[in-house]
């Protein structure tokens, strides 16, 4: 045979053969054709879907979770399904037979190209029982905090807890887009898909917040109450102070509040019952009046969230609405006037001495003018007055009043004796009449605001 006729011959071959693949191809998927990761070389639509619906039917996906826990769901729970959707068939369309050869030289990659389905309330009911969601097994996260050790007087802070608290809204449409799309595996905490605490240990705010709390702790604030203290210490303060959950440190003002009401409980004044040795040297037991101290609590209350807020340890008196002479125990003091109204006898102590001792005439009980009894003080005082009520007016030199209504000290120039039961049947409108001289020599030594006590 000569040349040309074996390079004919040669050239029928190569023309049969590819005549040959074309018709192969026609019907078969191209060399290194791949849809969605599938290997569909030399098959037909057939047989690929066949390959396609054996993967399905065993697949599963792994979910990763934290602390190396792991849980996996079936195609078979999902309902998993390949949907004909004609996907395949227009692939292979798109591959001419005759154009077989040029699969050598480009890419054959089909992403997207198939269908995949799951029933929804199946899917649903998987998600809801992941062991990811037992309530059992599910720990919240926390935000660093600080907290206080009595032990030590300070405040150190627990680091954050990152928990297991899947972001359910979030991760239930990645977990459907990973099974549609037939991933092997899912890891939540790749995807972002686990609630973590804001606030950790290192964080400014957290840092901050323990600096300030521990500066306030070291504080002692003390009550001076003359001969009395009370402290603000650690002990108190450690359960006052308490932050937000942006880490901003906070005084509980409702508990500042209660300790001023319970100061105030222990140490107001006004109105208590009081036991005290009379002029006379008789036990005095007596209650009610106006005289006495009384602590402003609403002001208190937000003075002292400002002191602790200074972190300083100080000493301070409380902001008070009613005022006595003295903060002892004893608040009478040692300047007084003192009215007994079973001895009918008044007595003015200064400075500690008795400067007068003088008979009277206080309210007549037959009547209903009784002088109220109680610890008082005087209002003010002023000379040349005219008293009035109904049916009367009378002049008097002196007048110090120690009652709103018009009850006080006063001179009696109608009065020819003072003392006895005089009060049983002709006594005053409630006053206390007494003679001229006695109450001249209290009015020159008596200024407003000291105390008058009426007892029996």
């Amino acid at each position: 045979m000569d040349k040309k006729k074996k390079v004919g011959l040669a050239v029928l071959v190569i023309i049969a053969l590819y005549i040959a693949a074309s018709i192969f191809f026609q019907y078969h998927y191209f060399i290194g054709t791949k849809v969605n990761g599938y290997s569909c070389a030399f098959r037909s639509v057939s047989k690929a879907k066949e390959l396609i619906k054996k993967d399905v039917k065993s697949y599963k996906i792994t979910i990763k979770e934290r602390d190396k826990k792991k849980e996996s769901i079936s195609s078979s729970q999902v309902k998993l399904a390949f949907k004909d959707d004609g996907k395949l068939e227009n692939i292979k369309a798109g591959q001419k037979g005759y154009a077989w050869i040029t699969a050598l030289f480009q890419s054959q990659n089909y992403k997207d190209a198939i269908t995949l389905t799951v029933d929804k309330d199946a899917f649903n009911d998987t998600y809801t029982n992941l062991n990811a969601f037992n309530k059992e097994m599910v720990i919240a996260p926390v935000d660093a905090y600080s907290t206080y050790d009595a032990a030590s007087n300070s405040y150190s802070i627990v680091p954050e807890v990152y928990g297991n608290t899947v972001k359910r809204k979030q991760f239930k449409p990645i977990l459907k887009e990973a099974i549609l799309n037939m991933e092997r595996s899912i890891d939540i905490e790749k995807k972002d898909c686990y609630k973590n605490p804001v606030y950790k240990k290192d964080t400014a705010e957290v840092v901050a917040a323990n600096k300030t709390l521990n500066k306030y702790v070291q504080e002692t604030i003390t009550y001076d109450f003359d001969d009395r203290t009370e402290e603000v210490n650690a002990k108190k303060l450690s359960k006052w102070l308490y932050e937000t959950d942006k880490h901003e440190v906070k005084v509980h003002s409702e508990m500042v509040a209660k300790y001023i009401k319970n100061l105030a409980k222990k140490y107001d004044t006004v109105g208590v019952k009081r036991h005290f040795k009379s002029i006379c040297g008789n036990d005095v037991e007596v209650s009610g009046g106006t005289y006495g101290w009384k602590i402003d609590q609403e002001a208190e209350t937000a003075n002292l969230i400002k002191v602790i807020k200074q972190g300083k340890s100080v000493k301070r008196k409380p902001e008070y609405a009613h005022r006595a002479k003295s903060r002892k125990e004893f608040d009478i003091g040692n300047t007084y006037v003192e009215v007994s109204l079973g001895e009918q006898h008044m007595w003015f102590y200064k400075n500690g001495k008795t400067l007068v001792s003088t008979d009277v005439v206080t309210g007549d009980i037959s009547k209903g003018h009784g002088t109220p009894t109680g610890v008082y003080y005087i209002l003010y005082k002023t000379t040349d007055y005219t008293l009035t009520g109904q049916g009367y007016a009378s002049h008097v030199d002196y007048w110090l009043p120690f009652i709103q209504i018009g009850v006080g000290i006063h001179d009696s120039s109608w009065r020819g004796s003072y003392g006895g039961g005089i009060f049983t049947y002709d006594g005053s409108h409630g006053c206390v009449n007494t003679p001229r001289s006695a109450v001249q020599k209290i009015y020159n030594n008596i200024e407003s605001t000291y105390p008058v006590v009426v007892h029996w």
